[in-house]
């Protein structure tokens, strides 16, 4: 070691070399592999490719529900260390390489691709450069100012678009509720950026907050000028909270009151796989109004990852309040290698949650077919999809 600070994490013979600008970080080797949504339950009707170049996040959202995940989250939550996985650009590319089946890559899921760090390293930058050159789609969701080089690139492929995720039109509430991050003007403009450019531009209100950011009027606001900056298209969710980290985000909440916090806590009694969700007579009143909003506007809404439990199961509320066709409001179908790049493979919606005919010839991806069936896949899904369709 250079004599500088290092952190034992994981397995306890392991030290890493914490480097300190511009802010707390390691570097670790990566075998991290591009991967579909997560096992069980599932509302994303497209099939996705996650990419999260980094764990941790420097934009440090008072609510993420990250702070709950294992790994190299929890460094960040205990010690605020980001996890950067050196050379992650070249392993996705090279596994891109290794496939002739692709869906739209998502940068990424879990932490903002253009947090702080992303300035000094351009990994995000790089992955997307990755899947334009072999013309295979990607999106990005974000609650940072989005490079112009992303847009410029991403606008030489023709399904990719972007995601920009805004809590509240109120730039002091915007500060109270995260760290870091684009001010409120910044995140209008991205999507302005991004409709100039030609590429769809989708307005994240992800999540709400119940008591701070719910109000009607405030709403209609915050839609009415994300579709004046170019938006087309709004995906909402209700705040949920893992469990394992409750207690502890209801005593970061007292900052907004301690009657706040007390109202929140009797709000989220329904419990789901490991997360508190607010009452669902609460959720759907908030929806039906943003449905309602939308509708009038004339753009699409959708939901992201909301349930209710019937019969001791969770059912989706996607079919009872989405206006479109996809999740993101965005139709791509799956695209396969032509040489030395990507095409698509049919032309088709790309929902496959509902499809019962595969016109991509994938018949793993017709997941309107079966009450259950298999709706995580991993590279080796992708792999042995690229094998078949070369038989």
């Amino acid at each position: 070691m250079s004599g500088g600070r290092v952190v034992r994490f994981g397995d306890p013979s392991r030290y890493y070399e914490v480097e300190k600008a511009p802010l707390p970080h390691i570097l670790v080797a990566s075998n991290k592999t591009l991967h579909g949504w997560w096992k069980g339950k599932r509302e994303c009707t497209s099939e996705r490719m996650l990419i999260n170049p980094y764990n941790g996040c420097s934009v440090n959202c008072l609510f993420c529900y990250s702070q709950g995940f294992p790994g190299y989250f929890q460094l960040f939550r205990r010690e605020g260390i980001v996890t950067l996985f050196r050379d992650f650009d070249r392993s996705v590319a090279h596994q891109l390489d290794s496939i002739s089946v692709a869906s739209c890559g998502y940068l990424s899921p879990v932490t903002d691709p253009f947090q702080r760090l992303n300035e000094t390293y351009r990994l995000s930058e790089r992955i997307v450069d990755a899947f334009v050159e072999r013309n295979v789609p990607i999106c990005f969701s974000t609650k940072s100012r989005v490079p112009q080089r992303v847009i410029d690139r991403m606008r030489e492929q023709t399904h990719s678009f972007g995601q920009v995720s805004i809590l509240t039109p109120k730039e002091e509430l915007r500060r109270g509720l995260m760290e870091e991050g684009a001010c409120t003007d910044e995140l209008f403009g991205n999507l302005t950026r991004l409709r100039d450019a030609g590429l769809s531009a989708v307005l994240r209100i992800d999540p709400i907050i119940p008591h701070l950011t719910d109000a009607k009027d405030e709403l209609k606001d915050l839609v009415q000028r994300a579709v004046d900056s170019g938006s087309t298209h709004v995906v909402a969710s209700v705040m949920d909270i893992p469990v394992r980290i409750f207690d502890d985000l209801l005593r970061k909440f007292k900052r907004f009151g301690t009657g706040f916090s007390y109202d929140l806590g009797r709000l989220y009694r329904e419990r789901l796989d490991g997360y508190q969700h607010a009452r669902i007579e609460y959720r759907k009143s908030v929806f039906d109004r943003l449905r309602n909003l939308c509708d009038s506007i004339g753009i699409s809404f959708a939901l992201c990852m909301e349930y209710e439990v019937l019969d001791g199961r969770p059912v989706g509320l996607n079919p009872e309040f989405m206006s479109s066709v996809n999740c993101d409001g965005t139709n791509i179908p799956l695209y396969k290698r032509m040489g030395k790049t990507f095409k698509p493979a049919c032309n088709c919606r790309g929902d496959c949650l509902n499809c019962k005919d595969p016109l991509c010839g994938v018949e793993d991806l017709a997941m309107g077919r079966y009450k259950e069936s298999k709706k995580d896949f991993t590279l080796k899904d992708y792999r042995r999809w690229s094998r078949e369709m070369m038989d």
